[in-house]
């Protein structure tokens, strides 16, 4: 007897696929609009042009010799008194970027314009070298940078820290953190007997970083997007993850299942500070992030917010509607203008 059963056409099946996802996503207005922001995110001219008139430029200055990844690229303008100093820390999963960024870039051809001498900070990423590598080598850069700047002709009194994204995780811990937490790299200069000491911040300016890797695993679906969003939208990362589910995973080389003491509480900056472990009464903290964020939930920068201002911090939270993680118009003038106010202020308190 012949068999008369019919496939269904490929684009039926398509079809009821776009359709079930549609409803799906009706269903679910937040998720639409989050990705809709994400998707009509407009991109900004970066101008690529490598000369520069203000100052002096020091390209790939070694501040450790443990690897060739420990240097930082140095901008200092002609003022005339010596400048404050901002110390940039760029983003990437800690896989991914160097001190030469789109958004390192961004930030150092406006401050440098604009009377600040500026470090962009390149450390061992996490395909090299683990966790604490990063942390341990911001830190150094920071103490050489303070130790030198006689040298290089900037005001070591005068010192902010900027990060976005893992940086920005960097950028806290480095603030907030003890003085003495992660100091088992050495700068040049240093020996174990006679380290250099580390400066007190005027100023820490966090962008969209991940403060807890334990909430970051959460927040999305507390906040109301589709669990499925955030992992589509990451998945550029899998390339380096190897076994691990997440970049965080992959720096700390554990796996979730396993994470204990030193994954949930010492490299988490939220408990470190709730712990208040670096008592700096000079320190004023600007946070940002975008609230279409999908790769960093807002609520992590949220949590922090509410943290440090429970313990009478001078803290500041600017939510930027429709941004998505590192949207350039996070870096536009007039959003730079806002935090150069924020540093200029911080630097004269």
């Amino acid at each position: 007897m012949e068999n008369t059963t019919k496939k269904a056409p490929w684009g039926v099946v398509w079809a009821l696929l776009a359709l079930f996802l549609l409803l799906a996503l009706l269903a679910n207005r937040y998720t639409v609009r989050q990705i809709w922001c994400n998707l009509t995110s407009p991109t900004l001219k970066l101008d690529e042009s490598a000369d520069w008139a203000g100052g002096a430029s020091y390209e790939r200055v070694p501040y450790a010799s443990d690897s060739e990844a420990q240097y930082f690229d140095l901008y200092v303008p002609d003022t005339a008194e010596r400048a404050p100093l901002l110390v940039l820390v760029h983003g990437g999963g800690f896989a991914f970027n160097d001190s030469q960024s789109r958004q390192a870039q961004f930030m150092y051809r406006y401050f440098r314009d604009h009377g600040f001498a500026c470090a962009s900070v390149n450390y061992r990423l996490s395909g090299e070298a683990p966790y604490p590598a990063a942390c341990e080598d911001v830190k150094a850069a920071v103490r050489f940078l303070a130790h030198n700047a006689d040298s290089y002709g900037y005001d070591a009194q005068r010192i902010a820290i900027w990060g976005e994204s893992a940086g920005g995780y960097l950028a806290c811990m480095t603030a907030l953190s003890a003085p003495d937490a992660y100091c088992d790299t050495l700068c040049l200069g240093e020996t174990a007997e006679n380290r250099f000491p580390m400066p007190a911040f005027d100023a820490l300016v966090d962008y969209y970083g991940c403060e807890d890797f334990e909430s970051l695993r959460t927040q999305f679906e507390e906040e109301g997007l589709l669990p499925w969003v955030p992992k589509l939208a990451n998945s550029w990362a899998n390339e380096v993850l190897r076994d691990y589910d997440s970049l965080e995973e992959y720096w700390l080389r554990v796996p979730h299942s396993d994470w204990g003491e030193r994954e949930l509480v010492e490299a988490s900056v939220l408990r470190r500070a709730e712990r208040q472990e670096n008592e700096n009464p000079r320190l004023r903290t600007l946070i940002v992030h975008g609230d279409a964020d999908i790769t960093v939930s807002q609520l992590q920068s949220l949590t922090l917010f509410s943290v440090l201002r429970a313990q009478g911090a001078d803290v500041q939270l600017r939510l930027v509607p429709r941004c998505k993680h590192a949207d350039d118009r996070l870096f536009t003038d007039e959003m730079l203008a806002e935090t150069a106010d924020f540093l200029w202020k911080s630097a004269a308190a």
